[in-house]
């Protein structure tokens, strides 16, 4: 204990050891004219009192000073009570006002905790409980000692009502707190027992002193049992099912008083008695429920606040939600523009820097847009984990212009949380237009809005892929409508068509540009649709990756290929075979023994199969697709980066990784013979592989010219329209016969 503490501690036993040293001495001069079973036991609180401080130390600050407080209080008035047994303050008997006096420590006990006993603000104050319990339990208390013979003028009347009600109220604070946390039973009732004892001791002081000292006796012993088993660690707090189950413990425990009330009016009914104070006391009655009715109200006026807002904001970032949205949409007042915009780039944050990170820049990303749409008299709402909603008056056309700052703010959050600045966020949108006067039959009309902003977001996904100079944004219209239906019927199909084996392999042959022989085709799957007719590669593996069918879609043309190669003849001839992968399938369970199989089916020797990857397999250090790549090359399948030259390329990786070919990508071929750097780049990818052993594809070569500079540069195979398209199965057998013309040119 650190000598600050032991200080105060020392302050307050003296402190009670100061209170109790004059009543000490008072009790003394007065022994043969007091109760001294009183005085006695009142001086040992105070002893009591001054001990608290130094034997509760894992206690708190504020929990030893209220004890002490009690402690002493509760002493010193049963001295005084005890020592002027027969005295009067003014035309007020002293043992009332000296036991009502002591009844305050206990008072402040009760009140300190109830205000720390319930933690949802939004239920009524547990005081206001206790108020009208302690009302009925006075009025209870108040006829039976009156039936019981106590009694006097108005002066002792009002001292004893004062004593009453100050107990009743204690007692049923306990009686609050025992029901509403159940750890505080038996402190609870030692306070309680502390209370009522008390009460008995002032009541029949001038009349029954026996009874007097017992009672006082009763309330030394509930006492030390409140001290005994008050928590050291204060009232646990509690929320949830435990609160609801105290609220309806405590709904319960009102039928207590309520039962003592009829009681007490079943006695009046049976014996009348002319009491004026006893209607005083069912006053009070009156009142206090009316205080509680009122407390109840407000609490319930509270609560449905805070449940609407709950239900009308989302919890993360404070915005309004979809249910805020479907009911802004239901009937619009004015014409508006729904923008529905989608935050890219979150999952980066969060897989290196924590779900909390990415949390708060979700968080700033919604502030800085809510106040750039309020800016412009909208509202911003969070529908999805990365999507946002804005409604905007104005028509589509009008509000696009509003777009590029919407996406600024966005972009700007990651600079607005530390360490997440160097992972940038973009965002793309799609908007809808939202028409005046339109009144909603139910939700799902009221939401055709957000359907369609969102077909829109869409659309402008897919061009963003498509198209590096791409506004960001989509208006949803007719095209978009008809794109979209498009989506589906292709998903549909295609997914019967993988289903049932309709999407075929054809193969583009892959020549040595100093030979002119075929070394390996690539696969290349193609769909054709008795109802689609033929569907581009681009489209139907676009739809395959937004419909996790392109697990099912590559593992089809993976079996297909090679069974097709092995029949034609193309391992036999030594001759390889280069299948695409994409990252799905990579990180899919048990893919490398999908592989496995295959090889075994047909005995074919893992170096003739070559899969090839994209780059961004390899952004992720230790990903699981980058082991099983590693897996893959172990069974000793050669391993392809396609299209290299775009995207993230970086050469860090090809020594990290059992990298084995390099296909430079056709829009690095096409600048060979244009004006620019674009030889000189490709002149030092070439260069580099052949350093580090790798073979080079170099893909889209269509002229001559094309393959002598690939020629020159000691490229070592060349792929395009120059030597052939993609063939059947039944032409595989040619082109391993055919041998293609090498010119001999000059390449400046």
């Amino acid at each position: 204990m650190t000598s600050h503490r032991l200080a105060w501690r020392a302050a307050l036993s003296a402190a009670a050891l100061a209170v109790g040293a004059p009543l000490a001495l008072t009790a003394s001069a007065r022994w043969e004219d007091s109760h001294q079973v009183k005085v006695v036991v009142g001086l040992v609180w105070l002893l009591t009192s001054a001990l608290i401080p130094a034997v509760t130390s894992k206690a708190t600050q504020a929990g030893v000073v209220r004890y002490t407080l009690a402690a002493t209080v509760w002493g010193a008035g049963t001295v005084l009570a005890g020592a002027y047994p027969a005295a009067h303050v003014g035309p007020f008997p002293a043992p009332h006002l000296a036991h009502a006096l002591s009844l305050l420590g206990l008072a402040v006990v009760a009140v300190q905790q109830l205000r720390n006993a319930r933690v949802a603000g939004d239920d009524q104050p547990l005081f206001v409980e206790a108020a009208l319990m302690g009302t009925v339990l006075a009025a209870t208390a108040w006829d039976g000692f009156a039936r019981a013979g106590y009694s006097g003028d108005g002066w002792w009347t009002a001292s004893a009502s004062l004593v009453l009600v100050t107990g009743s109220f204690v007692a049923a604070a306990t009686l609050v707190l025992a029901v509403e946390h159940p750890q505080l039973r038996r402190c609870s009732t030692g306070l309680a027992i502390g209370a009522f004892g008390t009460e008995v001791a002032a009541i029949t002081a001038t009349q029954q002193p026996l009874s007097s000292d017992v009672g006082i006796l009763v309330a030394a012993a509930g006492a030390f049992a409140l001290m005994l088993t008050q928590p050291h660690g204060g009232i646990v707090r509690h929320g949830g099912s435990a609160a609801a189950r105290a609220v309806r413990r405590l709904r319960l425990a009102m039928v207590v008083p309520a039962m003592l009330l009829v009681v007490d009016v079943a006695a009046f009914v049976v014996a009348p008695r002319a009491d004026g104070v006893m209607f005083v006391y069912i006053g009070g009655i009156v009142v206090a429920a009316a205080a509680r009715q009122v407390a109840t109200a407000r609490a319930i006026d509270r609560t449905h606040d805070r449940l609407s807002f709950q239900a009308l904001h989302d919890p993360l970032t404070g915005l309004q939600n979809r249910g805020a949205l479907q009911a802004a949409l239901i009937e619009p007042d004015t014409t508006q523009s729904l923008v529905i915009l989608q935050v890219g780039g979150l999952d980066d944050v969060t897989d290196v820097l924590g779900v909390a990170t990415g949390e708060e820049v979700l968080r700033a990303a919604g502030r800085n847009l809510r106040e750039h749409v309020a800016q412009l008299g909208g509202s911003t709402f969070r529908v999805r984990h990365d999507e946002f909603a804005v409604l905007l008056p104005g028509r589509p056309e009008e509000v696009v212009r509003h777009l590029p700052a919407a996406f600024s703010a966005i972009s700007a959050a990651p600079l607005q949380v530390p360490g997440a600045g160097r992972f940038p966020v973009e965002a793309v949108a799609g908007v809808a237009c939202v028409q005046a006067g339109v009144r909603g039959k139910d939700a799902s009309d009221a939401m055709v809005p957000l359907v369609q902003a969102d077909l829109a977001l869409r659309d402008a996904r897919a061009t963003a892929r498509g198209n590096s100079a791409a506004t960001g944004w989509s208006v949803y219209s007719g095209e978009v409508a008809a794109a979209h239906a498009r989506r589906l019927l292709v998903r549909e199909r295609l997914a019967l068509a993988v289903a049932e084996g309709g999407v075929d392999v054809h193969f583009q042959p892959i020549v040595n540009f100093a030979t002119g022989r075929v070394e390996k085709f690539e696969a290349l799957a193609r769909w054709d649709d008795r109802e689609l007719g033929r569907v581009s590669p681009v489209e139907f593996i676009a739809v395959a990756e937004e419909s996790n069918l392109v697990v099912a879609l590559g593992e089809h043309v993976l079996r297909r290929a090679v069974g097709t190669a092995h029949a034609a003849g193309v391992f036999a001839a030594g001759v390889r075979l280069a299948v695409n992968v994409s990252v799905v399938q990579l990180q899919s369970p048990g893919f490398a023994d999908v592989v496995r199989e295959i090889l075994a089916a047909y005995r074919i020797p893992p170096h003739l199969l070559t899969l090839e990857l994209t780059e961004s397999v390899f952004l992720d250090t230790d990903s699981p697709a980058e082991r099983v790549v590693t897996e893959l090359a172990g069974l000793g399948c050669q391993i392809a980066i396609d299209d290299f030259g775009t995207g993230y390329s970086a050469f860090g990786y090809l020594d990290r990784l059992p990298v084995h070919v390099l296909k430079i990508d056709r829009s690095l071929t096409q600048s060979l013979t244009g004006e620019g750097n674009g030889r000189s780049v490709v002149t030092a990818v070439v260069d580099l592989a052949n350093r580090l052993g790798l073979t080079v594809v170099v893909e889209g070569v269509e002229t001559d010219e094309e393959a002598d500079i690939c020629r020159s540069m000691r490229a070592g195979l060349g792929q395009g329209w120059l030597y052939s398209a993609a063939v059947t199965a039944d032409r595989i057998a040619a082109e391993l016969e055919r041998e293609h013309p090498v010119s001999g040119g000059a390449v400046r």
